[in-house]
C-alpha cells in the first residue's frame, strides 16, 4: 500500500513532529544570570545548554561558570559547594576548583590527579548581565559582548528589569526581528512598516530599521542582532523621546529559552509615556507565545519573494553552527 496520501494541494506524507528537527545552540554570547543576583561568595545551580552549571563569584569579585559534576564522585558544585577565596570547594570531600576549572586542593591528599578538572567557561559581565559563550567545540570568543552605554547613561532611566520563559528555540524567537509581517497580523498594527535589514561587512551583525508611522506609537525601530539571543532594541518616538530594550536569552533546552531584559527611556519622557511604552513592549510579548508555543521548525521553508528579511535571516544565521 502506498504510505503517500493524494489530497487536495498535493501530496501529504507522515503526520509531522513538532520535535522531528532540532536545531542545536547556536554559537554566541548568552546570559545565565543577573550580575546583582550573585554576591560576592555566591554560588548557583544553573540549567543552560542542556547541562547543569555551576556559577559562583569569587572573593574578589570574580563571576566563574563551571561545569557542575566533581570530577571525583560527581557531586553537583552549584549545590551545598561553598567559595573559598579564588576557588569553589565540592561540598562532597572537599575538593577545591580554580576559576580555570583546574582542582588546586585536595584537603586529605597532596597529589592532585592531572584528570582533576572541570570544564571553564568564558564569562563576560557586561550591562548588568554574566555572559557565557557557547561553542559546541569549546573554542575560545571570536568577538565581545556589545556595551549599551544608555544603561549606565544619567539621562536614562534606572533599567526596568524582566524575565520570561518562551517554549521555543532562541533562533525563533530572534527570527521575529527579520519578521515586520507578523507586527500586522500577530501585534495587530494597522499595516507592515516599510523596513529594511541589512547585515555588516564583515557578515556578523545583523540590523533591521521599520518606520512604524502608523502604530500606536509612532516610531522608528532599530534593532542590531550580535548573536541569537544577544539584540539591542532602540525606538525613536521623536526628538529626545527614546526606549531602549536590551535582551539576552538562556538557552535552557532544544525548545525553551529564558529571556533578560533591560527596559529604560530617556527621562524627559519617562513621566510623560515612558512607563505606558516599557508596559506595551512587555504586554505585546505575549502576543507571540500562542505561536512559539505549537509551531515547528522549518528546515526548509517554503519563501515568498516578499519574505527577503526572512530569508536573509536564515543565511546570516548560518555562521552560528559549526
Amino acid at each position: 500500500m502506498n504510505s503517500i496520501v493524494e489530497g487536495i494541494g498535493g501530496e501529504i506524507g507522515a503526520c509531522e513532529s513538532k520535535d522531528e528537527f532540532q536545531l542545536p545552540v547556536p554559537i554566541g554570547w548568552y546570559s545565565v544570570a543577573r550580575g546583582r543576583d550573585l554576591g560576592v561568595g555566591e554560588v548557583q545551580r544553573v540549567f543552560a545548554f542542556d547541562r547543569e552549571l555551576a556559577l559562583f563569584r569569587t572573593r574578589e569579585g570574580r563571576a566563574v561558570l563551571l561545569d557542575a559534576f566533581c570530577p571525583h564522585l560527581g557531586a553537583h558544585l552549584g549545590v551545598e559547594g561553598r567559595v573559598v577565596g579564588e576557588t569553589i570547594r565540592c561540598p562532597f570531600h572537599g575538593w577545591r576548583f580554580g576559576t580555570d576549572g583546574a582542582c588546586e586542593e585536595i584537603p586529605y591528599c597532596e597529589d592532585i590527579p592531572e584528570r582533576a578538572r572541570v570544564r571553564a567557561w568564558h564569562v563576560s559581565e557586561t550591562n548588568g548581565d554574566i555572559m557565557a559563550w557557547f561553542h559546541p567545540k569549546g573554542e575560545a570568543p571570536t568577538f565581545e559582548v556589545p556595551e549599551v552605554p544608555e544603561l549606565e547613561d544619567d539621562e536614562w532611566t534606572d533599567p526596568q528589569y524582566w524575565e520570561f520563559t518562551i517554549p521555543n528555540h532562541v533562533q525563533n524567537i530572534a527570527e521575529n526581528v527579520c519578521d515586520p509581517v507578523h507586527f500586522q497580523y500577530v501585534h495587530r498594527q494597522p499595516e507592515t512598516p516599510p523596513n529594511e535589514i541589512t547585515v555588516a561587512e564583515d557578515g556578523r551583525v545583523l540590523t533591521l530599521v521599520a518606520d512604524a508611522k502608523d502604530a500606536v506609537h509612532p516610531n522608528i525601530l532599530t534593532a542590531t542582532v550580535h548573536n541569537p539571543g544577544l539584540a539591542i532594541v532602540r525606538t525613536t518616538y521623536g526628538p529626545g523621546a527614546e526606549m531602549l530594550v536590551y535582551s539576552t536569552a538562556q538557552p535552557t533546552g532544544p525548545n525553551e529559552t529564558h529571556m533578560r531584559w533591560s527596559l529604560t527611556v530617556r527621562k524627559e519622557i519617562v513621566d510623560l509615556v515612558g512607563d505606558d511604552v516599557m508596559r506595551g513592549i512587555k504586554e505585546g510579548i505575549h502576543d507571540d507565545f500562542p505561536i512559539w508555543e505549537h509551531k515547528i521548525y522549518r528546515q526548509k521553508p517554503v519563501f515568498c519573494k516578499a519574505d527577503e528579511g526572512l530569508v536573509t535571516f536564515r543565511k546570516w544565521v548560518r555562521q552560528f553552527y559549526v
